[in-house]
């Protein structure tokens, strides 16, 4: 199908049983998203509020398109009172824009990270727009368009924890675990712990060093939670994200920059849709050009503290 073309008889009804599938499992994610709020997510939107948009722009107009984003991520992809807001969200409405779609055309699902292959695969989603680094691990799963962001590791931890200095400030140990629940306090080593979530660079990465003890769980609201019981000791992630969880507790915690290279966030399409995929690149070339790139960073996640420098190289943007 192109994303460009106007649907009609049977992949009309083709389409509006992948959205009604989507909806289902968004409602799904909600619901474990409900359960595992971030600390102060009834608080107010990122200042990038004027770029936000309803979940469904209201009915759906002619044809539509799925973006599949982060739900529980300020600065990035956060929804409150049914409206998603931030850079992540901003970005895909500006590229679904130049695909030729209308915001009451363009339909919002959360997605968690070790979902984000699935849903494009399966037809749940046209494009996956949720802080997915643009790794060698990912690509094989997806087609990506970008980087449209450079992202830095990075780790959360308290601001009362001395031990949090550095890079390598966590004791060599054995791999540990926990019972599954972000409140069970025993990481089982008794050392410090890192909580890593399914699906992201930084869960790949602990797979392949087990020198510090780790606990995973399905989203970062979820490690928040480990982290402000005392079940995990950090949060492993980039400095876009953790800006964003630091600031629900502000004052509390502090990111803490990691070593390792830096990272891109690229636009996610199914693994071999390269004519979208060009289309992508296209739009986020333009959106760098004509300074609306820069418009949505300033808004959304430079008043977290995130830092990102200069705006990435149109020439840069590619298909990967």
């Amino acid at each position: 199908m192109s994303v460009a073309s106007v649907e009609c008889g049977a992949a009309v009804a083709a389409r509006w049983a992948r959205t009604a599938r989507a909806a289902r499992r968004g409602a799904a994610m909600l619901a474990a998203l409900a359960m595992a709020t971030l600390p102060g997510a009834c608080g107010t939107p990122s200042s990038g509020a004027a770029d936000s948009a309803p979940s469904v722009g209201g009915q759906p107009q002619g044809p539509t398109i799925t973006i599949a984003v982060a739900a529980d991520l300020p600065g990035l992809g956060y929804l409150h009172d049914g409206t998603y807001a931030g850079f992540d969200i901003a970005l895909a409405t500006y590229v679904a824009k130049a695909l030729g779609y209308a915001r009451k055309q363009i339909i919002f699902a959360p997605v968690q990270p070790r979902d984000r292959a699935e849903a494009l695969a399966s037809g749940d989603a046209d494009m996956v727009v949720a802080g997915y680094t643009m790794s060698a691990e990912h690509a094989k799963d997806v087609t990506f368009a970008g980087p449209y962001l450079t992202v830095r590791p990075a780790s959360l931890t308290r601001d009362d924890d001395p031990a949090s200095d550095g890079p390598d400030s966590a004791p060599d140990s054995a791999a540990g675990g926990s019972s599954g629940d972000p409140s069970d306090t025993t990481s089982g080593t008794g050392r410090a712990t890192t909580c890593v979530v399914n699906g992201t660079a930084a869960k790949d990465l602990a797979e392949r060093d087990a020198r510090t003890p780790t606990v995973a769980y399905d989203s970062y609201a979820q490690c928040m939670t480990a982290l402000m019981v005392g079940s995990a000791d950090a949060i492993a992630g980039d400095d876009a994200v953790l800006r964003g969880l630091s600031d629900t507790r502000r004052g509390h915690y502090r990111v803490v920059a990691e070593d390792g290279d830096d990272l891109g966030y690229g636009i996610a399409v199914a693994r071999g849709r390269t004519a979208l995929a060009d289309k992508i690149a296209a739009a986020l070339r333009d959106m760098i050009r004509d300074g609306s790139w820069r418009r949505a960073l300033d808004a959304d996640l430079a008043p977290l503290g995130y830092r990102a420098g200069r705006a990435p190289d149109a020439g840069d943007v590619d298909v990967r």
